[in-house]
């Protein structure tokens, strides 16, 4: 597989990297130090289109699928971790609402975000439910021209900003029939009933919000219930696995962030007269890593491309985010370990990523949740 990209590929991730450069690298570390979300930096991300990369260009988006939200993903990632974890987390809300919504819905939600005139966040995971989206308890009753939702969810990034505009939903409609009971609607911010939790501070995705959401007889017209009733499973587990192609390419860019910072120590620690990078103890592992980061990049371009195709491609995305999540803490841990002593010290950016890398192998389904769906075409 040729790894080349496309003009408007090329022209997007020269764009990102220009952004990286001369926006992000002068002033996101002390909202990194600060575990402070970057609302100014985030607004003049989103004046420039970025949010919309993937999107159908009839609703204000770019029309470069998943292949171009991998793009951003990574260019991102490569300059801050937790600046890619708001855009994925955006990303998520705003691919239900293209795969499933209406015209008139595409032209109310996903329009605006693709223009950066908001963002949004993702109402999925519960505290007693983990990754069991089919547990849900969060209820929608049906009222009149309403519904009626009611419950709690949790790790929802990028709510409670000064920049959220809406979230989504899966929640019960129809208890009798299971899985197949479940449905997702959008809910903007301030409608009455709709509560957003204090954020906490994580090990990773710092400058990134995540916090509990909470529906208290939070009334919203039937017309916001996104696709068919019932298809709510089907629905998060088709973002999901989009989701993952996303924290594939989050690894990557963070791997790739991390061989820079350890190349670049590397070669200017000397010891014994000579740079520390001529010692083959840590030349090997990171020419290691550059293999594993080789890997990672054909199956991130593939998993899109697949996804692109309109193929099935769960399997495949599984396999992408684990081995991506997963090689992301190994590079990681090998960057801090060429640092040294110095690689503990928070001043040092080296010492943050194993935090960020571990959020990426939780996040989208566990490492262990990628495997048990990879294991089952070992039965055929």
């Amino acid at each position: 597989m040729l790894l080349d990209l496309s003009d408007d590929e090329t022209l997007l991730k020269s764009s990102l990297e220009s952004f990286a450069r001369q926006v992000l690298a002068p002033r996101i570390k002390a909202f990194v130090d600060r575990h402070e979300f970057p609302t100014e930096l985030v607004r003049e991300f989103l004046a420039l289109g970025f949010m919309g990369t993937a999107y159908e260009e009839a609703f204000d988006g770019g029309g470069m699928g998943t292949r171009g939200a991998a793009i951003v993903a990574e260019t991102l990632a490569r300059a801050e971790p937790g600046f890619a974890a708001i855009y994925l987390c955006n990303s998520a809300p705003m691919t239900v609402i293209a795969r499933y919504g209406t015209p008139e819905q595409k032209a109310k939600w996903l329009a605006p975000l693709c223009r950066g005139e908001m963002i949004a966040s993702f109402g999925v995971t519960e505290p007693h439910g983990g990754s069991d989206v089919a547990a849900t308890r969060t209820r929608a009753v049906a009222d009149g021209d309403d519904f009626v939702l009611t419950g709690a969810k949790i790790f929802s990034t990028n709510a409670g900003t000064p920049l959220h505009g809406l979230s989504t939903f899966i929640a019960v409609t129809d208890p009798d029939k299971g899985a197949r009971g479940l449905s997702t609607f959008v809910v903007p911010v301030g409608t009455p009933g709709f509560r957003v939790g204090k954020a906490s501070r994580k090990i990773g995705w710092r400058i990134a919000d995540s916090v509990e959401l909470f529906l208290d007889e939070c009334r919203v017209p039937k017309a916001n219930m996104i696709g068919n009733r019932g298809d709510g499973l089907k629905q998060i587990l088709t973002t999901l696995s989009i989701g993952r192609i996303l924290v594939a390419a989050t690894g990557l860019g963070l791997s790739r962030k991390a061989v820079d910072l350890a190349r670049s120590y590397a070669a200017g620690r000397t010891v014994g007269g000579a740079p520390i990078l001529s010692n083959q103890g840590l030349a090997f592992p990171l020419a290691d890593a550059l293999t594993k980061i080789h890997a990672a990049e054909l199956m991130v371009r593939n998993a899109a491309a697949i996804s692109d195709a309109g193929r099935p491609f769960r399997t495949e995305t599984s396999m992408t985010k684990l081995f991506a999540s997963e090689m992301a803490g190994e590079i990681a841990d090998i960057a801090l370990q060429v640092h040294g002593g110095y690689g503990v010290f928070e001043e040092f950016e080296v010492s943050g990523l194993l935090g960020e890398a571990k959020v990426l192998q939780i996040v989208e389904g566990t490492s262990e949740v990628q495997r048990l769906i990879i294991a089952r075409e070992l039965a055929g």
